[in-house]
C-alpha cells in the first residue's frame, strides 16, 4: 500500500523500506514527514539517472487498529500462558475448578460458575444431565450478584445457554442476557436480580474430556465490561478445555484414590472379623467344654463306683450340664442367624403391650418386676425378635438385681424406647461396650452369672441393629444398671 504524507498522518504509523544491492534495512520515518519527491521542472541529477531501481524509497502503512489488536493477542496470549501454570497444580477436583475461576477473573469476565455434574467431585463418571449439575466453584469481582452459589444443586432447563452448549458440544454466546427468555426461565427472581446487578452477557462453555462431559463453565460480564463478542469464544474455549484435562485427571485420581482407601478398610474389616472369629471361637469352645467336662467326670465317677452312686442326683446334674449346652447351642445358632438376612416382617408392635404380655408369662423370676409402661408407643419391628431381647435383659437383670427390676416403655420424639433396670451393683464406665461382646462376664459377678451363656447381651444388640437401633447400659439411680434400646418409632 503506497501512502501520501495525508494518510500517512491518519494511519499513525509508516515506516520506509530501503532495499540495496545485497541486503535490506527498515528505516523510521516519522509520520509527518512527507515522502521525497523531485522538484518540479528540475533536472535530476546525473548519479540519479545511473542509479539502480533498487535504491528508490518505498513508503508502506500499517491499517488503523492494529495496535489495539496486537495488544489484546498479546493480553490474551498472557492469559493462556497463565492458566497453563496456574490450573492443575492440585489433584483436587474441585482445587482445580476454583483455579480457573481466579485465572479468568477479571481478565476475561467479571463472574465465573463452574459446574459439574455431582458425581465428577466423587471421582465418578457422570450418567447424564439428569444427574444435576454441582457448582463446585464460583468467583466475581462483587459479591452478592445473585448467581448460584458454591454447593447449589442446578438442575439446567433445555432453554438455557449452559444446556443447549452441553448438548451442541460447543460454546454458546448470549450477548443480551436481559432478553434472553430461556435463560431467565431457569430462575426468573435470581435472573431478574442479576440482571438489576449489571450482568448483561454470557459465554457458556461444556467441559469435556476424553469423550466425557463434565459439566458446564459460565462466564458473565456485568456493565462495567463491554458484551461479550464472536472473538471471545476461542479463548473461553481454550481456558475451558485446558481446565477439562486436569479436572479429569483429578477425578481419575479420586477414584482410584476411594478404590485404594476402601481396599485398606476392606483388609481392615476382614482381619479384624478374623480375629474376631477366632476369639468367639475359642470363647465358644470353652464354653461347651465345661460342662461337657463336668458331665464326664460325673459319669466316669459312676462307672468307677457304681455302687456308691445316687442315680437320681447323677441324672440331675447330667440334665443341668445338657440344658446348658443346649441353650449355649441355641444362643449361638442365634447369634450368628443375626444380620445375615435383612428384617422382612416387621409391623407395628406396642411395646407395652408386648412388655405386659412377656412379664406376665415369665415365672420363677427372684425378684418382682415393675412396670411403667406409657401406652401407645408403637415401633416397626419383628414381635418375636423383641421379645427375645426383653427376655434377655430381664435374664441380666435377674442375675444381678438386689430387690426389684423396673421395665420402662416411653417416646421420645421420633424414638420408642424400652428400658430394663435393675439395683445391682452397676457396670463400670470402662465396661459398657466390653459387656455386649460374646462371652463376657464381669470380676464382680461371676459368682452370680451361673446359668447364664454369656451371649444374652451380644444377641440383644445384634437385634437391636437389625432394627436399625441401638442398645447401651448407663448408671442408674441411686445405683444399678438401666439397658435401654432405641427403636424408630412409627405411628400406623
Amino acid at each position: 500500500m503506497v501512502a501520501t504524507e495525508d494518510n500517512a498522518a491518519t494511519a499513525g504509523e509508516c515506516f520506509t523500506a530501503a532495499v540495496g544491492g545485497t541486503g535490506q534495512r527498515l528505516l523510521q520515518q516519522h509520520p509527518n514527514q512527507a515522502f521525497p519527491q523531485p522538484l518540479s521542472g528540475a533536472k535530476p541529477p546525473a548519479h540519479d539517472t545511473e542509479a539502480p531501481v533498487t535504491d528508490r524509497w518505498l513508503l508502506a502503512v500499517s491499517e488503523p487498529g492494529i495496535g489495539r489488536l496486537a495488544l489484546q493477542a498479546r493480553e490474551r496470549l498472557n492469559l493462556l500462558c497463565d492458566a497453563g501454570s496456574h490450573i492443575g497444580t492440585s489433584l483436587s477436583v474441585t482445587r482445580t475448578a476454583e483455579e480457573l475461576t481466579e485465572v479468568a477473573v477479571p481478565r476475561f469476565a467479571d463472574y465465573v460458575g463452574v459446574d459439574l455434574y455431582d458425581r465428577v467431585p466423587r471421582g465418578q463418571e457422570p450418567t447424564g444431565i439428569n444427574d444435576g449439575l454441582r457448582r463446585v466453584a464460583f468467583l466475581g469481582v462483587r459479591k452478592h450478584s445473585c448467581l448460584h452459589p458454591v454447593n447449589a444443586l442446578i438442575q439446567l432447563l433445555a432453554s438455557t445457554p449452559q444446556a443447549r452448549s452441553v448438548a451442541a458440544g460447543q460454546p454458546v454466546l448470549e450477548p443480551a442476557l436481559p432478553t434472553n427468555l430461556g435463560w431467565i426461565a431457569q430462575d426468573p427472581e435470581r435472573c431478574r436480580k442479576a440482571c438489576e446487578h449489571g450482568i448483561h452477557s454470557l459465554v457458556a462453555v461444556p467441559m469435556r474430556a476424553r469423550g466425557i462431559t463434565l459439566g458446564v463453565v459460565s462466564f458473565y460480564r456485568c456493565r462495567t465490561r463491554k458484551t461479550f463478542e464472536e472473538d471471545d469464544l476461542s479463548l473461553a474455549e481454550d481456558l475451558v478445555n485446558r481446565t477439562a484435562l486436569c479436572v479429569d485427571n483429578a477425578r481419575l485420581y479420586t477414584r482410584e484414590r476411594m478404590i485404594s482407601t476402601e481396599l485398606e478398610q476392606t483388609t481392615v474389616s476382614l482381619r479384624d472379623a478374623l480375629d474376631r472369629q477366632r476369639r468367639f471361637t475359642a470363647d465358644a469352645s470353652h464354653e461347651l467344654r465345661t460342662p461337657l467336662a463336668g458331665l464326664r467326670v460325673q459319669l466316669e465317677e459312676a462307672r468307677l463306683h457304681p455302687g456308691e452312686t445316687d442315680l437320681t442326683d447323677l441324672l440331675g446334674h447330667a440334665l443341668n450340664d445338657v440344658d446348658r449346652l443346649q441353650a449355649i447351642i441355641t444362643d449361638l445358632l442365634s447369634l450368628a442367624r443375626t444380620g445375615t438376612a435383612p428384617l422382612t416382617a416387621l409391623e407395628p408392635v406396642d411395646l407395652a403391650e408386648l412388655v405386659e404380655a412377656e412379664v406376665t408369662r415369665r415365672i420363677g423370676d427372684h425378684h418382682p418386676t415393675q412396670l411403667d409402661l406409657a401406652p401407645k408407643v408403637l415401633a416397626s419391628a419383628v414381635p418375636i425378635q423383641i421379645c427375645r431381647v426383653l427376655n434377655n435383659l430381664l435374664d441380666n437383670a435377674q442375675r444381678h438385681a438386689a430387690h426389684h427390676i423396673t421395665v420402662e416403655v416411653r417416646r421420645t420424639g421420633d424414638t420408642a424406647e424400652l428400658s430394663v433396670t435393675d439395683d445391682g451393683p452397676g457396670v463400670p464406665p470402662a465396661e459398657r461396650e466390653h459387656v455386649f461382646q460374646p462371652f463376657t462376664r464381669l470380676d464382680s459377678a461371676r459368682s452370680r452369672d451361673r446359668g447364664g451363656t454369656g451371649l444374652g447381651l451380644a444377641i440383644a444388640r445384634a437385634i437391636a441393629r437389625d432394627h436399625h437401633g441401638t442398645l447401651h447400659v448407663e448408671d442408674a439411680f441411686p445405683n444399678g444398671a438401666r439397658f435401654t434400646l432405641h427403636l424408630p418409632a412409627t405411628t400406623s
